[in-house]
């Protein structure tokens, strides 16, 4: 393309060549900078953000180095004359090398008409004569800062010219707020383009930490820096507007919780640089928009005017426009389909649509909420949320309520209780209650979410409502009845069990035959108040019923919900392999895709803790710690509380299984943390028992004595809570050496279990009984009782009871193992090979303990009967021979407490006593005379 020549060369203002000064005391970003350094190496570098992204000043920290030759131009809408723009362009390459465009000028005001290619090749020639080391970083570096503001097609086409043949020893920089048309994929795909945008230059929290407090000076707390942060997006000048309006502030906290596109700086700046100069269609195209938080082409087009059709692609194009053009725009997906503006440039638009416009803002609203309600059927929950939001907003209160009461039983079976509860939050509390099935499903979401202290209320706000309505209605009894089915569900959560069964005969007293979505749910809190009244035959028979009804309704939530607690029910009574099908039964139900983790009901959580539970009793910590954080993350995702709660709970055993003993203390504190979330005194004292076991594994007796001072033992059934509590009760007691009020306890519980076939709680009283009854030096009684449990392990495959208990419970299983084998044909032992195997498999389980297996202590085998008790003062008792050997091993006192699971005080004052009959003065000569007195070989 060739073009008029002027006929001199046009005044360059000398500014424009220079490389703008910068402020002292500015933020360094080296990994930034590091970037733009490494980019030396190739021959194009491209930084593309919006005004106010710190462009210019990162550019001047990474160039302005004496090994780089930098030349500047800061272009300007003149520029846009192609003479001009490249006669600029010389001056800049004459800065940092003299006469490198002489014949390029000489070719631009030639008396005759040249095209550009000449030009540029002209400058091309003369560039690469440039000095070159052979380094592979370019010393020569030419800038051309603001190229946004060039609109020139020739321009473009020349410059992409200069780009393609630049010379080995030149590196070319363009900063623009909007990506120019140049073959930059091109250059992308032949690795020859560095790109820095936006999400690259947004400040990090310790970049506006140092700026605000170090550079700028603001004594602000890190919460509100954060917060300041996150308002900002990192946008650089949005923080310099921000660190202004707060200078002499008092109350920085209130000023930043308020801080917004309404503040006069940001107005002003973003007004002044960006509104202001923008084309009439992309100004009312961005207004009219600004009432979405998130944008699409389709939707665009349907609130723009009545008739979406004439619109069909124009907002497409007019997105990409306004991306390319670096509006403030951030796209959501890799595909270019969904946008949303920064924060505070929506803030802007909206005042400014406000003020322009505002009689329009209610029918802008109304499109909206028509277009998403038209996409509820493709994408649920999101879209029935927008949609209500937009009729709020347009003043709709009926139209947003309408769209909830009709969708929201579809949510209702996608199990999600938590989007619900938000989608039903949305309306004011008077529009929930003058709606009675909005109250229900609100109601139902809360209890399965287990947050209970609204629930009363609504039910009886529901109640007030049916009161004004003739008995003759429709559905009066219906919602009648989901009002018992609610209450009975409450009852069953505050241990009424009486309460909960009544309840629920009323409420199917009322609820139609033909509908299986609201006797489903009535039999599922049937056989929850029967699982935890310790039924568990009649429980996994009613849940069963309830998984069939609720299929039938298609309520694939509460049949996972109904399939996954029969899981516990089969653990309760032993039945692992039945456990494990109900499970697996719930991830079918949720849509469990196991290639990628993700299941479409979050309930599918639920059942992953479930078979992390059953990993755990099989001694597989590896696998259930794997399945349980997995399931947590589903569980938080769907805001399911008691998930969260068994999950964290089973995460404590698994951790000190694995001797993470830190790790186990920090998930019971959050465990007490969720539990005083909910207020429920049950669960708060149960998460308490959980911090107990935590701190036994830990050594930390004082502690777990503490907690044992304040815990009432339960003389009744012992529901799933109130037995994890007594095993723990159990536990501390057998640490403080208190065996008989555990034997106590456990023959008070153990008819009482198997009364009801409670094999899992059976099995773990059992080995506790055990271990009592060694420390209480029943050897016949502990040997019948690991037999009995024994049996129970190998009929069901469980482990962890014998595990859990411990170096304790491996000296005894050892003894168990020589005494049994060594006295066969003795009552009560056991009598199989597949039982010592079953023994032998347990023994090689436990963690590898130096010295210890090799000096097995039996006591059990043999008691005091064979030491020389007329030698001694008093004769030992079996714990103080545990230690004396122990202290005979090398052992200190602290590693005999951990391996005892005691406290240190516990073993002074054994050894306190030693002493006394052995007639000793330490440890070094208790030794020497148990040796002498033939105690100790």
């Amino acid at each position: 393309m060739a073009f008029e020549t002027p006929a001199r060369p046009p005044l360059v203002f000398t500014t424009k060549l220079l490389t703008p000064p910068i402020s002292a005391g500015l933020i360094t970003r080296p990994h930034l900078i590091a970037r733009l350094r490494q980019a030396l190496c190739g021959p194009l570098t491209m930084i593309a953000a919006p005004a106010g992204f710190g462009k210019t000043t990162l550019l001047i920290q990474a160039l302005r180095t004496p090994e780089t030759q930098l030349a500047w131009l800061s272009l300007d809408s003149a520029d846009c004359d192609p003479s001009r723009f490249w006669s600029s362009v010389c001056l800049a390459c004459e800065r940092i090398a003299p006469g490198s465009s002489a014949d390029a000028v000489s070719l631009l005001y030639s008396s005759q008409a040249v095209p550009l290619a000449t030009v540029v090749a002209a400058l091309i020639n003369q560039l690469a004569l440039l000095p070159y080391d052979g380094r592979p970083e370019r010393r020569y570096v030419l800038v051309l800062d603001d190229y946004h503001l060039i609109e020139t097609a020739a321009i473009h086409e020349s410059l992409a010219l200069l780009i393609e043949r630049l010379p080995a020893q030149l590196h070319l920089v363009i900063s623009t707020r909007a990506d120019p048309p140049l073959p930059l994929a091109r250059w992308r795909t032949r690795r020859q383009l560095t790109e820095l945008r936006a999400a690259d230059l947004r400040f990090t929290a310790e970049e506006t930490h140092q700026l605000l407090s170090e550079t700028i000076g603001l004594d602000l707390a890190p919460t509100v820096i954060a917060a300041l942060a996150a308002r900002t997006e990192g946008w650089v000048a949005g923080l310099h507007l921000a660190a202004l309006a707060l200078n002499g502030r008092p109350d920085p906290e209130t000023f930043i919780s308020a801080f917004a596109g309404s503040h006069r700086y940001v107005f002003d700046y973003l007004v002044d640089e960006v509104l202001a100069r923008l084309p009439e269609q992309q100004y009312r195209f961005l207004l009219y928009t600004s009432i979405l938080d998130q944008l699409c082409g389709e939707l665009c087009d349907a609130i723009q005017q009545d008739n979406p059709a004439q619109m069909v692609d124009r907002s497409s194009a007019l997105l990409a426009e306004i991306e390319r053009a670096g509006l403030f725009l951030i796209p959501l997906d890799d595909q270019r389909r969904w946008y949303r503006y920064h924060h505070l440039f929506a803030d802007v638009l909206r005042i400014r649509l406000h003020e322009s416009a505002a009689h329009q803002e209610p029918e802008l609203h109304r499109r909206a909420s028509r277009w998403y309600e038209q996409q509820i059927a493709l994408t649920g929950a999101p879209a029935l949320q927008a949609a209500a939001h937009h009729a709020l907003a347009a003043g709709d209160l009926e139209r947003a309520a309408r769209l909830i009461d009709h969708s929201a039983e579809t949510l209702w079976r996608q199990g999600n209780p938590a989007q619900l509860l938000a989608l039903i939050r949305l309306l004011p509390e008077a529009a929930i209650y003058a709606h009675p099935r909005l109250s229900i499903l609100l109601a139902r979401a809360l209890v399965i979410s287990g947050d209970l202290e609204r629930v009363a209320p609504l039910l009886e706000a529901t109640n007030n409502v049916l009161d004004q309505l003739p008995a003759s209605t429709s559905d009066h009894d219906q919602l009648r009845g989901w009002v018992l089915a609610i209450e009975s569900h409450l009852r069953r959560l505050h241990e009424d069990i009486l309460g909960a069964i009544a309840y629920a005969k009323q409420a199917l007293d009322l609820l139609p035959s033909d509908d299986p979505a609201s006797r489903g749910f009535v039999m599922l809190g049937l056989a929850m108040a029967r699982h935890i009244s310790d039924a568990l035959p009649v429980a996994v028979q009613v849940y069963e019923q309830a998984a069939t009804l609720l299929a039938a309704a298609d309520d694939r939530a509460m049949e996972a919900m109904a399939c996954y607690l029969s899981g516990w029910a089969w653990i309760a009574l032993g039945q692992l392999g039945q456990a494990t099908r109900a499970f697996e039964r719930t991830l079918q139900r949720c849509g469990w895709n196991r290639a990628r983790n993700t299941a479409a009901i979050p309930i599918a959580g639920m059942a992953l803790i479930g078979l992390a539970e059953l990993a755990y009793q099989r001694n597989n910590l590896g696998e259930a710690e794997r399945l349980v954080r997995l399931g947590l993350g589903l569980a938080e995702q769907g805001g399911i509380r008691d998930a969260l709660l068994v999950g964290n709970e089973l995460l404590v055993r698994i951790q000190i299984g694995l001797e993470q003993a830190d790790a186990a203390e920090q998930t019971a504190l959050r465990l007490i943390r969720l539990a005083d979330e909910n207020h429920m005194p049950a669960i708060m004292g149960w998460s308490r028992a959980i911090l107990a076991r935590v701190q036994l594994a830990q050594g930390r007796m004082a502690e777990a004595l503490a907690w044992l001072a304040t815990y009432q033992p339960w003389a009744g059934r012992l529901t799933p809570i109130r037995a994890d509590e007594f095993l723990v009760f159990l536990r501390v007691l057998l640490a403080a050496d208190r065996p008989f009020e555990a034997l106590t306890w456990i023959g008070h519980q153990l008819p009482v279990l198997e009364a009801v076939e409670y094999q899992e709680l059976i099995l773990q009283c059992l080995t506790l009984q055990a271990r009592a009854y060694a420390l209480h030096q029943q050897t016949d009684a502990a040997y019948i009782a690991i037999t009995q449990a024994l049996e129970l392990s190998l009929a069901s495959g469980v482990l962890r009871p014998f595990l859990d208990g411990g170096w304790p419970m491996q000296q005894l299983l050892v003894a168990y193992r020589t005494h049994a084998s060594s006295t066969p044909g003795q009552p009560g032992l056991a009598q199989t090979t597949q039982l010592l195997a079953h023994v032998d498999l347990l023994i090689g389980m436990f963690p590898a303990k130096p010295n210890l297996l090799t000096s097995a202590i039996q006591h059990i085998e043999q008691p005091a009967i064979n030491l020389p008790e007329r030698a001694l003062l008093e004769p030992l008792t079996a714990r103080e021979y545990e230690i004396l050997q122990l202290v005979a091993a090398g052992h200190s006192n602290q590693e005999i407490a951990e391996l005892l699971i005691v406290s240190v005080g516990t073993i002074k004052t054994h050894l306190h006593n030693l002493y006394g009959k052995l007639n000793a003065r330490d440890r070094t000569h208790a030794v020497a005379q148990a040796r002498t007195l033939g105690i100790l070989s």
